[in-house]
């Protein structure tokens, strides 16, 4: 027997209430003796003894009444082992079904998510009327489609039925939790969890023990038959993080074989734009990662959107996997100082030293009004597009300006801007800078002890990330010696980086206090800052410690007849050298612009400041993540997502947006001639999501991998991210945790053979255990019987004719 109220026994205390009455109104007889009632006396002891008989006969009947009133409120049951009992109660069940994309694999007799849908089903079946049913969807957070109990059982298999894969790895606990809290209301005699799933050893991570705080009868049902064998792709890594228009790459590919065996003849194929581009056939053996290298490189500026495959197995869902790259091109970068002929070879080669380093005011009269003519005509604005036509795109466009004639320059037609050495910061100057970093743009300062350290430190230039000092001289020379190697500007270099034999020497500085919100990047052996970074919304600033110009008392040593980095070791060389052969004296600056690192340095900080503020760069895109994103010219306003249908479409996405597309966007009309771009105007978005006042945009449906189109309307212009998500391949191993071992944790039973035969639950081993018959409503029956005794024996004892 069990109590389904067991705190209502407490009230079997109150049957003393009964005895105690009765103990206190005992009355107490003076006895007198008469010689003539001797007789009457003995036939009076008589009925005494019958009276008290009576009485004593109420009092139990009293205290019984009570103690059944408490035994009807507790609600007792009885359970299997009386004939009484084999009457079978009601029941309430929660089925947690495993919809993990583990469940998709393919068994020998069919997908496993098939077979427990069908045992699932088959269990729901065993119920009668007067049960309660509910399902959870477990994958690694729990979807209860019913969020109570419910007699409709028909409804619970209709959502059985609907049950569909997900693309979420597996995580037991946080369902178990749900299924114990909906029971804990439940007040019927059998509850029961039966968890159906592949058991993968994957979900059982991260937790310990969970306690069965609702009392339930749990069951754990496997699905997974034999040894699985399957392979995934579990990782894709570009070579660069800064990809440049027809700069050859290398998409590093891991791959894993979870299998006991080797796995032969599997193809890699790499598509781009819905296009197979390369195919590659490699062998794995068991248990063994395994690292691919494509090599591919874009001939136009956009992102790329594409997908790697790999041949079909049992589990094809983590047999794919997406990628969306960015391909820098026609970055407009602005160089400002009075020689900056080296930066603007250093930045494009191609750039003829023969044409005019600043544009004329003709020139700068249609940079103003270029923005307003016709979107098709994308060709960049730079002096030398001016003087030549046509022109091929280019990677990185610098135009050149001296810094009297910047303060009337038409900054809204370049995306960074380079300060070299610029002696003095103006007022006005300062202002058209912080200006610019407002319109989410960025900038590039190289300060040295030629800098006026006044002028830099006002109030007014908020935008620097850090603070000029007093002038530092090196002996010997000193080199970067601390730097973040995973840093998009130095991942290029090799893993020695700047403190091998030829990396750059720096005889000059300056002292550096950064300002709060900065990050330094770089520093000198003594713990000097040399680079020093930072971001505020979409806007970047980089400032280098290091001068580019050459000092007045050796003008000839770097001038324009100069090779820049890159050219002969030997001439570089003897570059710095004097014409007697000696060494450079340590008053000059430094030796960076003829070292070989000058040139892939500067590259990659105007592409890192291109789209530094770009979460592209750090958001990993897995299944259930939360995608954040900027856009501070949108905030307030409204955003639409779309899934892109990949396979289906050639995609190679152009760039351009209110900052000549180099945040991963596009502006509604614009596009290359070799892409195709499909429009969304057609395409139901996903979800419609507002933006902060802040910018920012959070986008929690990311439910399904594949490619994402965000799109922002600002203003007069359409802004399109894109963003790939993929699956978590934690859940591609599908090794599986012993049942013994799962049903200590979670203090459940194994099905046995009895119960589950083959693909069909046997109904009668399950309903074997739900018998058991409640018993207050007999108990009842039996107070209410007992009262009517009491009351006759009452009125008898009080009414004795």
């Amino acid at each position: 027997m069990a109590f389904l109220n067991p705190l209502f026994l407490f009230g079997l205390l109150a049957t003393g209430i009964p005895l105690v009455i009765h103990l206190w109104n005992r009355r107490r007889v003076v006895t007198i003796d008469f010689s003539s009632l001797i007789f009457i006396t003995a036939a009076h002891r008589e009925n005494a003894r019958r009276f008290q008989l009576r009485q004593f006969l109420i009092l139990l009947l009293r205290m019984a009444i009570i103690a059944l009133i408490a035994l009807a409120l507790a609600r007792p049951f009885l359970t299997l082992g009386l004939p009484v009992a084999s009457v079978r109660a009601k029941t309430d069940v929660i089925i947690v079904l495993d919809n993990s994309y583990s469940m998709a694999y393919q068994d020998i007799n069919g997908v496993r998510l098939d077979k427990a849908k069908t045992l699932a089903v088959d269990i729901i079946d065993t119920l009668r009327h007067g049960d309660r049913a509910a399902l959870i969807l477990m994958s690694d957070i729990p979807k209860p489609v019913f969020r109570q109990l419910t007699p409709d059982i028909e409804s619970v298999i209709a959502a059985i039925n609907d049950t569909e894969t997900s693309y979420r790895t597996t995580n037991v606990q946080p369902s178990l939790e749900l299924a114990h809290e909906i029971l804990t209301e439940s007040e019927q005699l059998n509850k029961e969890i039966y968890l159906i799933s592949d058991f993968a050893e994957n979900g059982w991570k991260n937790w310990n023990r969970l306690p069965n705080r609702s009392g339930a009868r749990i069951s754990l049902i496997p699905v997974a038959e034999g040894e699985a064998h399957n392979i995934s792709i579990k990782e894709i890594r570009p070579s660069n993080q800064l990809i440049g228009v027809d700069l050859p790459f290398q998409l590093n590919v891991t791959t894993v074989n979870h299998s006991v065996a080797p796995l032969d003849q599997n193809i890699l194929t790499l598509f781009i734009g819905g296009e197979k581009q390369k195919t590659m056939s490699f062998s794995v053996a068991a248990n063994e990662s395994l690292n691919t290298t494509l090599t591919y490189n874009f001939s136009t500026p956009g992102t790329h959107i594409g997908y790697l495959t790999l041949t079909d197995d049992r589990l094809n869902i983590d047999n794919q996997r997406y990628f969306a790259l960015d391909a820098l091109g026609e970055v407009r970068v602005l160089c400002v100082g009075e020689q900056t002929e080296y930066l603007t070879l250093a930045l494009n080669p191609h750039t003829d030293s023969r044409q005019p380093s600043v544009i004329s005011h003709q020139q700068r009269d249609f940079l103003s009004t270029r923005r307003s003519s016709t979107v098709s005509d994308s060709r960049p604005l730079t002096a030398d597009t001016l003087s030549r036509e046509p022109i091929e795109a280019r990677a990185i466009l610098p135009t050149q300006c001296t810094p009297d004639e910047f303060v009337t320059f038409p900054l809204e037609d370049y995306d960074v801007i380079v300060l070299a050495d610029v002696p003095t910061m103006s007022r006005q100057m300062s202002a058209q800078l912080q200006e610019f970093t407002r319109q989410g743009k960025s900038i590039i300062v190289f300060v040295s002890n030629r800098s006026n350290v006044a002028s830099y430190n006002e109030s007014g230039n908020v935008w620097l990330p850090a603070r000029l000092g007093s002038s530092l001289k090196w002996t010997p020379p000193q080199r970067v010696q601390a730097y973040e190697a995973t840093h998009p500007i130095f991942d290029i270099f090799p893993s020695e980086g700047f403190s091998i034999q030829y990396a750059p020497q720096f005889y000059n500085g300056i002292t550096l206090q950064p300002s709060s919100g900065s990050n330094v990047i770089a520093h000198f052996g003594d713990d000097t800052p040399f680079l020093v970074e930072r971001s505020q919304g979409a806007s970047t600033v980089l400032l280098y410690n290091c001068g580019l110009m050459a000092v007045s008392h050796q003008p000839s040593v770097i001038s324009k007849e100069n090779r820049v980095a890159g050219e002969d070791d030997s001439n570089r060389r003897n570059d710095l050298l004097t014409a007697d052969r000696r060494p450079l004296k340590a008053s000059y600056t430094n030796d960076l612009l003829v070292n070989p690192y000058f040139l892939p340095m500067l590259q990659q900080s105007v592409l890192y400041t291109t789209i530094a503020s770009n979460h592209f760069l750090t958001w990993g895109g897995h299944v259930g993540d939360t995608y954040t994103a900027h856009y501070p010219r949108g905030a307030g306003g409204k955003a639409s997502i779309h899934l892109m249908a990949v396979s289906s479409q050639r995609l190679a996405l152009s760039r351009r947006s209110p900052t000549r597309g180099l945040r991963r966007n596009q502006q509604e009309g614009i596009g290359s001639p070799e892409t195709s771009l499909p429009r969304t105007d057609s395409l139901q978005p996903i979800a419609i999501l507002p933006i902060a006042e802040d910018g920012t945009l959070r986008f929690q449906g990311t439910e399904r991998p594949g490619i994402y189109q965000v799109e922002v309307r600002t203003q007069d212009r359409i802004q399109r991210d894109f963003f790939a998500v993929n699956v978590d391949t934690t859940e591609a191993d599908l090794t599986e945790i012993p049942l013994a071992q799962a049903a200590t944790r979670i203090g459940a039973q194994t099905t046995s053979d009895s119960e589950v035969n083959g693909t069909e639950i046997v109904a009668d081993a399950y309903n074997v255990k739900r018998h058991g018959r409640e018993i207050w409503g007999e108990l009842l029956i039996l107070v209410v019987c007992f009262m009517l005794l009491e009351s006759f024996l009452s009125n008898r004892l009080s009414n004795p004719n």
